[in-house]
């Protein structure tokens, strides 16, 4: 399993030119790139990568990530968080719309400030999609349109005009966020959801059987966040309805799905990876949780 694909492997991937800063780089060099997306293949390989990545698409499509499947069937934004893996996967022949590539290098301190929560590129514990109507598609695409314009250009500080450009279809995201979500000024109680929420989504993805989850239960996730257990299942039960317990386990159930259906680990590997010292009980965790062994999940997908 190809854990993490590089930018090279991206350019590879899809047949086209590796970018001269790139080829026999010492170390990290900065890199962006936009490009049209007049076509793309009937699959993508699942995985992470090491860049981030905003798309503006037009064509029908799906969306695979953790243990779900997003329908595309209008014009969307999606952003790509480098920590959480994803495959696209195209239903109509003809995609439009552009994307943007850029890595950790390019990311200024200024372009990040004050959106580390806010915005799914930089928060992965936030849903990374969202549907525009044809006033918001053609205002982000007039965005794009000035990425392209800039980055063929020879402006001293172009870099920094495509830096701020880049800001702007931030807040688009951001802006279409709030409009589907009333936000209010967060108490104590309510800044420890999305802590929690990002402590939680910090353990994942599993990208090896030698590295298995380090926090597990509700008790070592409190200690973490330096609150009594008590105190996180009752802000967290009336916030989201459920318990920490039952919040950990989601998480790894899906998780277990994500690695059976797209690794060729064995059970055994996969239960102890995710906190399991034996197979029985990871088996036995499984099918409490979906019904069905891990065996019979592995095979049926």
């Amino acid at each position: 399993m190809n854990n993490i694909e590089t930018i090279d492997q991206f350019y590879k991937r899809t047949n086209q030119i590796i970018p001269s800063e790139l080829l026999n780089a010492v170390g990290k060099p900065s890199h962006f790139n936009v490009k049209e997306r007049s076509y793309s293949g009937k699959i993508t390989p699942y995985n992470r990568r090491d860049h981030y990545k905003i798309c503006l698409t037009k064509g029908r499509g799906k969306l695979h990530m953790k243990d779900k499947i997003i329908e595309i069937d209008r014009p969307a934004l999606i952003f790509s968080n480098p920590t959480v893996p994803y495959s696209w996967e195209s239903i109509s022949k003809k995609q439009g719309g552009y994307y943007c590539l850029f890595n950790d290098s390019f990311v200024s301190p200024e372009l990040k400030k004050g959106l580390e929560r806010s915005c799914p590129l930089f928060n992965p514990t936030m849903e990374p999609l969202y549907f525009l109507n044809t006033v918001d598609y053609d205002r982000v695409n007039t965005y794009f349109f000035q990425l392209i314009n800039e980055l063929k250009g020879d402006y001293e500080y172009k870099f920094e005009v495509i830096r701020s450009i880049l800001k702007l279809i931030i807040h688009e995201g951001i802006k279409l966020h709030s409009a589907h979500h009333a936000i209010s000024q967060p108490g104590a109680s309510d800044r420890i959801v999305p802590m929690f929420l990002e402590l939680l989504e910090r353990q994942f993805p599993v990208d090896s059987p030698e590295n298995p989850l380090k926090l597990k239960s509700a008790s070592e996730f409190a200690n973490h966040l330096n609150i009594h257990v008590n105190h996180l299942n009752y802000v967290l039960k009336s916030h989201t309805g459920k318990t920490t317990t039952q919040m950990i386990s989601n998480r790894i159930v899906a998780e277990a799905k994500s690695l059976l259906k797209h690794t060729d680990w064995d059970v055994a590997e996969i239960g102890y990876c995710l906190g399991f010292d034996y197979p029985a009980h990871f088996n036995n965790y499984f099918k409490k949780n979906t019904g069905l062994s891990p065996s019979v999940f592995k095979s049926h997908s």
